[in-house]
């Protein structure tokens, strides 16, 4: 099977991007485009937060808290560049994390239980220095957590004290505790996804196909989530392991991080490798661009569809194809033609807040994009963008903004 080099590299990627410490944290202090950054380490919803889809987000920066409107700010109080971060299944507000301090130097384990507000050091870094790649904390047992350092290491008091144990397959992406077993943990690696039973002493393939795995995910209620490469998202109960294809639409794009929501278990939030940020509001079957996820309704799209039909279509055709779209030759006496909305063009380049921006204030190029502030109300910009970004496919969405000069340089 052919592995795009991009996958091969991630690993080595991961780790390099960071040895450095956080070098951008100070300029970091300012809200930041979301669709700026690229790699997140790691994801958990943001339960200190009063908006109900807020995720925190575990970068080279610090911790970052992100909003649907396409904007991240530094959470203050954990100015540290961080390799991963996971919240403790059994409670909510109780959060892991790990990386490197200023100076370059391992954290060690970093524990929040106030939802990321306020952290402290776990596990002394002056002892065994190490910052972890990789957490996983057992549902059965919360005081387990398994971690990827150089080796495989397990802490079974809270990541106080952590001893290396058993083997760590070749190339691991990341690790997941059964739901059900502290001593049994699973591990997406680029040669499957893997499955041990004592701790990490043996390993078996866990799924047929032994093809790269990127991400793996324990639910507390004993569901498995995995991703694998050229097959897409799976799921299984354990401890049938009865495997499932849940989406298929991810294409050449695969899975970093997954997290649920702790108060609505089928909504899913991951990362995929152009940095984007997804979700699904059925336990993975559909997925859609968190940025803009909370305009997306069905009856936002409705409305907006109709607003597109009344003020847009004329110029930027039915659907959404553009105008003249059969003559590529034509333009109007400004040398331009209304563009493609759909995929058919390159909507996709630009972000939530461009879109709203070149629909509010119109085109400073092309009079004929007149500004739309003074007659739509900005809950109609906002339908409008929700309309327009339904129609573009999943690849689309994770290529938005800033991520598509990425994008446009994969195979």
């Amino acid at each position: 099977m052919w592995i795009p080099c991009h996958l091969v590299s991630a690993l080595g990627l991961a780790v390099a991007v960071l040895l450095g410490g956080p070098s951008g944290a100070d300029a970091s202090a300012e809200p930041i485009a979301t669709d700026a950054i690229n790699p997140i380490y790691g994801i958990a919803v943001d339960t200190a937060s009063a908006h109900p889809l807020r995720l925190l987000l575990a970068t080279q920066y610090g911790l970052l808290s992100a909003a649907p409107d396409g904007v991240s700010v530094l959470v203050p109080g954990l100015e540290v560049g961080l390799m991963a971060l996971v919240s403790v299944p059994t409670n909510p507000k109780a959060l892991i994390a790990s990386g490197f301090d200023a100076t370059g130097q391992a954290t060690g384990l970093l524990a929040s239980v106030n939802g990321g507000t306020t952290w402290s050091a776990v596990s002394d870094p002056a002892n065994r220095p190490m910052a972890f790649r990789a957490l996983s904390v057992s549902s059965a047992d919360p005081q387990v957590i398994y971690a990827i350092a150089d080796d495989l290491e397990v802490s079974r008091d809270g990541g106080k004290s952590w001893a290396a144990v058993g083997l760590l397959p070749k190339d691991t992406f990341s690790l997941a505790v059964s739901a059900l077993d502290a001593d049994s943990l699973y591990a997406a690696t680029m040669t499957g996804l893997l499955q041990s039973r004592d701790s990490g002493a043996t390993w078996q393939p866990a799924y047929a196909t032994l093809a790269p795995t990127t991400m793996v995910h324990a639910m507390p209620d004993g569901r498995l989530y995995a991703f694998v490469y050229g097959v897409g998202l799976i799921a299984a109960q354990e401890p049938e392991l009865d495997w499932q294809v849940v989406s298929s639409a991810f294409a050449d794009l695969y899975m970093v991080n997954l997290t649920h929501d702790p108060a609505t278990p089928e909504r899913l939030f991951a990362t995929v490798d152009t940095g984007a940020i997804l979700t699904s509001a059925d336990g993975g079957h559909g997925w859609g661009s968190f940025e803009g996820s909370d305009r997306a309704t069905a009856a936002n799209i409705a409305t907006g569809k109709q607003l597109f039909e009344e003020k847009c279509q004329l110029c930027h055709g039915a659907n959404g194809v553009g105008e003249a779209p059969g003559d590529p030759e034509a333009k109007d006496e400004f040398g331009f033609k209304a563009p493609a909305l759909n995929d058919d063009a390159h909507a996709w380049h630009h972000s939530d807040q461009n879109l709203i921006s070149f629909i509010a204030e119109g085109s400073p190029r092309n009079t004929r994009m007149v500004a739309f502030k003074e007659i739509l109300s900005p809950d109609d910009i906002a339908n409008l963008v929700a309309y327009i970004k339904s129609r573009w496919s999943l690849r689309s969405l994770a290529c938005q903004g800033a991520r598509h000069m990425g994008c446009m340089a994969m195979p």
